[in-house]
C-alpha cells in the first residue's frame, strides 16, 4: 500500500473528528460536562471515593469505595441531577446509581 504524503500538518482536532462518528463526539462532550459538574458540586473528600463509570439507560453509574459513602452521596444527588439537567437538557440523565467498586 502506497503512503501519501501530506502537503501541510493537520490539526489533531481534525484527525479526532474524522475518527469519531458525530454521535461519539456528542458523547464525549456529555462526559466532559458530567465530569465537570460532578467535580464542581462534590466535596473533595468524596471525589476520591468515587469513580464515574458510564451512562446507561439515562442513568449515571458511579462506583463508590465503601457503602458508607453511598449514604452521603444520596444527599448530593438531587443537586447533581438538577445541574446535569441544566447543562445537558431535560431527561438526558434521569438518575444516578451507586455501586460498590474496587477503587
Amino acid at each position: 500500500m502506497k503512503r501519501t504524503s501530506l502537503s501541510k500538518p493537520v490539526a489533531l482536532k481534525q484527525v479526532v473528528q474524522e475518527l469519531l462518528k458525530p454521535g461519539d463526539w456528542d458523547g464525549l462532550e456529555h462526559r466532559r460536562r458530567i465530569r465537570g459538574i460532578w467535580e464542581a458540586l462534590l466535596p473533595a473528600h468524596l471525589l476520591g471515593q468515587t469513580r464515574l463509570v458510564e451512562v446507561r439507560r439515562r442513568e449515571l453509574w458511579v462506583e463508590v469505595s465503601a457503602p458508607a459513602w453511598t449514604q452521603e452521596l444520596q444527599f448530593h444527588k438531587p443537586r447533581v441531577l438538577e445541574e446535569l439537567e441544566k447543562s445537558l437538557g431535560r431527561g438526558v440523565i434521569r438518575d444516578i446509581r451507586f455501586t460498590l467498586g474496587k477503587m
